[in-house]
């Protein structure tokens, strides 16, 4: 059965967005992975840049009939292979690539759809995914960053969070303002998680408030994780920082996934290709230990 990893925070801004999708394009050279834009403001769907890659009337018809909105009218969705967009009319690959589903965001409309339903709504995700999970390795979700029902979908259909927390003055109050809303989800459902992971991003070791977050993360943050009646019980792991690096908006400013932009026009930039990988390796090591 795979496992459902969110990208999570409150606060937007925080590289949520570039996080899941580094980490699914990272998992999908050797995996199959579902990667999922749940966030009403649909950037993860807009970097894919579908229609440059697909029919426009076709994508037009799928984002009506497809699209992850449909979870809340109790639809079924059929994700979209992308794999065909990272390889050349060969069937070659900048970068190796076994095979990556998505399911795009409709935008705002998700927001007023998941709000409109009556019952149940928080477990719509959950019910959806159970049903297409053992299709694939891993369900990647990048989810909106804001409590409310499509928040709650996201926290009860996952199996392990990663909470993205940016590495910058004021940071960790938030962070710990999403730790409080997180457990008492936890609570009300009797829920718990597989493995959480914390990965400190934007970090400029240049830059004082940047290394006195990051020491502060490491620190006091971790340890407070374990005073929650929930949270406390759940593995944890700190993942080692994603810095602050022009590269990653390079890449998404020409709508590629990172990995293919460093090896097909970056080559300079490998040292974050390795980074991914061993951050990639620590996640999958740490949820097959969690499955013993």
């Amino acid at each position: 059965m795979g496992s459902v990893i969110s990208i999570v925070n409150q606060k937007g801004g925080v590289g949520k967005t570039t996080t899941a999708q580094a980490l699914a394009r990272e998992l999908a050279k050797t995996n199959k992975v579902l990667l999922i834009d749940f966030d009403g403001q649909a950037t993860l769907t807009e970097l894919m840049d579908l229609n440059n890659h697909f029919d426009n009337e076709f994508i037009k018809e799928y984002m009506l009939t497809e699209s992850i909105v449909k979870i809340f009218e109790r639809a079924s969705i059929d994700p979209l292979d992308i794999t065909g967009i990272l390889k050349d009319e060969n069937g070659k690959s900048i970068v190796a690539i076994n095979e990556l589903h998505f399911i795009p965001s409709p935008g705002n409309s998700i927001v007023a759809a998941a709000e409109s339903v009556s019952g149940g709504k928080d477990m719509l995700l959950n019910k959806y995914l159970q049903k297409i999970k053992d299709d694939y390795d891993f369900v990647i979700i990048d989810a909106l960053p804001s409590v409310s029902t499509l928040f709650r979908n996201v926290l009860l259909a996952s199996d392990a969070l990663i909470v993205a927390i940016q590495t910058k003055t004021n940071a960790i109050a938030g962070a710990n303002g999403f730790l409080q809303v997180l457990n008492d989800v936890l609570e009300d459902y009797d829920k718990t998680y597989k493995h959480l992971f914390i990965l400190p991003t934007m970090y400029n070791k240049q830059r004082r408030d940047d290394k006195e977050t990051l020491a502060e993360i490491m620190g006091s943050y971790m340890t407070s994780l374990k005073t929650y009646s929930s949270i406390g019980k759940i593995p944890t792991t700190l993942l080692e920082e994603i810095p602050d690096r022009t590269v990653f908006s390079n890449a998404q400013s020409v709508r590629y996934f990172l990995q293919d932009y460093i090896e097909g026009f970056d080559t300079g930039k490998r040292d974050i290709l390795l980074l991914l990988e061993n951050i990639s390796k620590v996640i999958t090591n740490k949820l097959e230990v969690g499955e013993r």
